[in-house]
Formats: structure tokens, C-alpha cells, sequence
């Protein structure tokens, strides 16, 4: 392609327009092997009518490309991106549906089945972190509130995985628990201008519907939407009582924590995350009383189905 074309900028990554099609050069570092899975995945996703934006080989036949000691994967993106018309919730529920008839397991980077393991190494791979820092005795405000609130962290993430632990004896699932197509973490991808395939993971639809509601329960929005949005997405796809419990135990485990932790460590400014890590474990109050009531609020009789309900 000629890389003179016009310039474009699409969620933060700058892209060049040739022909119909956009074209965006991005530093990568992982694994090669993740990279085809998801490009599997992405192409399976584009076949069937999502526009994603895919990895593209190169000369040698490979996807990552190295140049002055670095790695970088080019990606290409169709234009005129349809914005979908359709209510999100039935296009995250279509795109879910697509993503059960993938007739591969992309074990690279499949999460199906796997979020106790997972979880239980994030605590650990914090835990190292926190007894670090506990004998530094740094002088960083943040680092201090994370070895401050860390111990707490590590209660609702215990209480998640028991939690979980308990949901996986349950033997009340059907179709929809299958896995499928799912995101790393999902932010309205699907109402946004372009999808990235890097985003994409296999997984339990749980996943990206929990992902969905955590920041409305952070930011106290009105349970209604999260009703609405719930069955509207039930209208092609309904939960079971095994996908019921898997999104509580998602959401009870404080994956916004960590990954906002883990964020902030890597950059040496730390003074505006102290604010907003402030911020944020304010939120926490709205969380808690919001998931101590969320099967309530959204009409669900919790005690007919023996769904177990936290109770801080």
C-alpha cells in the first residue's frame, strides 16, 4: 500500500486510507501464535458480516514485522463502517451467536472454564507486589493506598472465586453456556468505529454481559437499563441458570481494581492515579450495595431458582 495515502486516527492508532480499505501499523510484543487465533477468529467474524480490523501477513508470510528492535503487526480495516442500527444489546447477542458456530478451540486464547485458575494467579501475581512495596515502605501516595486496600481486594476476590467454586456444581445451563467469540474486556466495541481482533478472546458470553454492567453498578445507573438491556438481549438468547450465576461471580470479583492497579504501575506518574484510584474506591460503596440487591432489582426470584446471593 501507498503509506502517503490520508491519514487517519481510530481509537488512538493512526491509520492510512488506500483504496476502500485502512491500513494501521501497530507495535506489538505478544506472542505470534495469539496473533493468529485471533486473525482466525476475526476473518470468521468478517465472513459472516462483522467488520473487524484484522491482521494481514506479510512478505514472508508472517504477522509480525520487525523493524529497528521492534515489533509491529499491520491491521486492515474496511471504510465506511456501518454504524449497525440495530439495538446493542441484539448485535452483542448476534455477535455471540456467530461466535458459537467457530468450529475451532483457539485454546491460546480461550478462557472457557479457566477464570478460577486465572483469577487465583492475578491474586498471586499482586500478592508478590504487595510484600514488595509492604517492605520498600515507598513514598508514592499510590503505592501506598494499593498496599493500604490491597488486603480488602483480596477478600472480594476470595469471595468470588467460593462464589464460582459453588457455580460450577450448578447443572441448570443449555445452549448459551457453549463458548464463544468474547472480548478481553467489553466497552461497547460493537457500537464503535472499528473492532479490534486483538480485543477478541473465547470464552462464556457471561464475560462480555458482566463486563457490560460493571461501570453501569460502579457509576449507580439506574438498574432499568440494565434490565432492558438484559432482556433485550434474552430475546434471542436466554440465560441460564448456570450463565445467571457466572455473571454474578464475574462481577463479584473486583477485576476493575486490579486492572486499574496494574494500568497505573507501569507508568512513573502516578499522582493523577492516586486521585482517580481515590475515585474509584469511592465507586466501590455504589458497587457493593448495588450487587447486594442486583437479582432484586432486576426481577429475578433468586430464592425459586436457589441462586445464592452475597450478603456483605
Amino acid at each position: 500500500p501507498n503509506w502517503n495515502g490520508e491519514k487517519v486516527t481510530i481509537s488512538g492508532y493512526q491509520g492510512y486510507k488506500y483504496s476502500n480499505y485502512i491500513y494501521f501499523i501497530i507495535p506489538d510484543p505478544n506472542n505470534e501464535e495469539i496473533h493468529y487465533q485471533q486473525k482466525a477468529i476475526s476473518d470468521y467474524l468478517v465472513n459472516n458480516g462483522f467488520q473487524i480490523a484484522t491482521p494481514v501477513l506479510n512478505n514472508q508470510g508472517q504477522l509480525i514485522t520487525k523493524s529497528n528492535q521492534k515489533e509491529y503487526i499491520v491491521y486492515i480495516a474496511q471504510q465506511n463502517y456501518r454504524k449497525d442500527k440495530t439495538n446493542h444489546s441484539q448485535v452483542l447477542s448476534n455477535f455471540h451467536q456467530v461466535g458459537t458456530t467457530y468450529p475451532y478451540d483457539p485454546y491460546n486464547i480461550s478462557s472457557y472454564g479457566k477464570w478460577k485458575s486465572l483469577w487465583i494467579n492475578r491474586i498471586d501475581t499482586f500478592e508478590n507486589l504487595y510484600n514488595q512495596y509492604y517492605h520498600e515502605r515507598p513514598v508514592s501516595k499510590f503505592k501506598r493506598l494499593f498496599i493500604d486496600m490491597f488486603p480488602y481486594m483480596v477478600g472480594l476476590a476470595e469471595n468470588a472465586i467460593q462464589y464460582l467454586q459453588e457455580t460450577e456444581t450448578e447443572r441448570r445451563f443449555h445452549d448459551i453456556d457453549q463458548p464463544t467469540i468474547t472480548f478481553m474486556r467489553y466497552s461497547n466495541q460493537l457500537q464503535k468505529e472499528v473492532v479490534w481482533s486483538h480485543e477478541l478472546v473465547y470464552d462464556h458470553p457471561a464475560r462480555d454481559l458482566a463486563e457490560y454492567i460493571r461501570p453501569l453498578l460502579l457509576n449507580n445507573k439506574p438498574f432499568d437499563s440494565i434490565k432492558t438491556f438484559l432482556s433485550e438481549y434474552e430475546q434471542n438468547r436466554s440465560l441460564s441458570v448456570f450463565s445467571w450465576r457466572l455473571l454474578y461471580a464475574r462481577l463479584l470479583f473486583p477485576i476493575h481494581l486490579f486492572d486499574f492497579i496494574e494500568e497505573s504501575l507501569v507508568k512513573t506518574e502516578m499522582a493523577k492515579d492516586y486521585g482517580d484510584f481515590n475515585q474509584l474506591l469511592q465507586k466501590q460503596i455504589n458497587y457493593e450495595q448495588n450487587l447486594r440487591k442486583f437479582y432484586t432489582e432486576l426481577d429475578i426470584d433468586f430464592k425459586k431458582y436457589g441462586i445464592p446471593v452475597i450478603d456483605w
